[in-house]
């Protein structure tokens, strides 16, 4: 696969996570279970991805890769993928969907460390520059008029930044079987040990009596989230992985696109979300870093 190839789906990926933000917010926000709404949200993603695979009569060649790759699937989809997002749903009951939008970019730092202490993969000096340019980015969007964080929502940013740091190490280890195994089987047995994990258990939290209470718009939303953001959004994503000429930390740092369209798609859509100068001027910082990083990776590519 081009380079450019896995950068525009990486880029599309990032598009769909950042609408997630205030969709997901909305949806908590009315009193639903967040491991209720979890697993409703990831039995439409296995939906998508069990279509996907019957349409184009692959069940077959998957079973064999999921016998073969099985306990790294369970590792990475119940221990990494799941967790990471019932922390994050927890957490954002205690913060805005902007706050969350902003501290997901930690993954950009979160994958180096974790490639250099497991893989000693050492990041180019273009690449350290970008992520700082980036980082003053979102650290001014996190700051309040006075620049200091405020307490209000520390709770909930500290339960992001822990969703974050288990999608980090969810992103190294996919890596290291999407580049070996097709990467529409593994997302399809990441969905499978995720739903097999959250739809028993959101039983004990009330699951039949929460469907009672979504409505036509609920359902909708959680749809939206669950077939695009979950299951399209995931697999575009593993396939990105995939790509054995791009470092992982290169497409995690395309994840500093999720702020701009979170902030703005929460500004639309939720009450409570206000631009200010500190975001607009934050966005700006994010879109210069992926920017540099892009058309450095666009040069190389056509070198090659």
């Amino acid at each position: 696969m081009k380079k450019r190839t896995s950068y525009l789906l990486s880029i599309i990926t990032m598009i769909f996570w950042g609408t997630a933000f205030p969709f997901s917010k909305y949806i908590i926000d009315k009193s639903i279970n967040p491991v209720v709404f979890l697993a409703l949200r990831m039995s439409f993603a296995l939906l998508f991805c069990i279509g996907y695979i019957l349409f184009t009569k692959q069940a077959r060649k998957w079973f064999l890769m999921f016998k073969r790759n099985f306990w790294h699937l369970l590792i990475i989809g119940i221990m990494l993928y799941a967790s990471s997002y019932i922390i994050q749903y927890f957490g954002v009951s205690y913060t805005t969907a902007i706050n969350q939008t902003i501290i997901s970019n930690t993954t950009t730092f979160f994958v180096v460390v974790l490639n250099f202490v497991l893989y000693r993969h050492k990041p180019t000096k273009i690449f350290v520059f970008s992520m700082i340019i980036g980082f003053l980015g979102v650290l001014l969007i996190m700051l309040n008029d006075n620049l200091q964080i405020s307490s209000e929502t520390i709770v909930g940013d500290l339960l992001t930044l822990l969703a974050f740091f288990f999608w980090s190490l969810y992103i190294v280890f996919n890596r290291k079987i999407s580049i070996k195994e097709s990467p529409q089987f593994v997302t399809l047995s990441v969905f499978i040990w995720v739903c097999f994990l959250l739809v028993p258990l959101s039983f004990g939290f009330g699951m039949v009596e929460e469907i009672k209470l979504l409505n036509f718009l609920d359902w909708s939303v959680i749809a939206y989230l669950g077939l695009i953001c979950s299951g399209a959004a995931t697999l575009f994503y593993t396939i990105a992985l995939s790509n054995e000429d791009i470092p992982s930390e290169n497409l995690a740092l395309i994840g500093f696109l999720i702020p701009v369209v979170g902030i703005f798609t929460s500004i639309l859509l939720l009450e409570g979300e206000n631009l200010n100068w500190r975001i607009v001027v934050g966005c700006i910082l994010v879109l210069i870093s992926v920017f540099i990083i892009e058309s450095k990776n666009s040069r190389n590519s056509d070198k090659n």
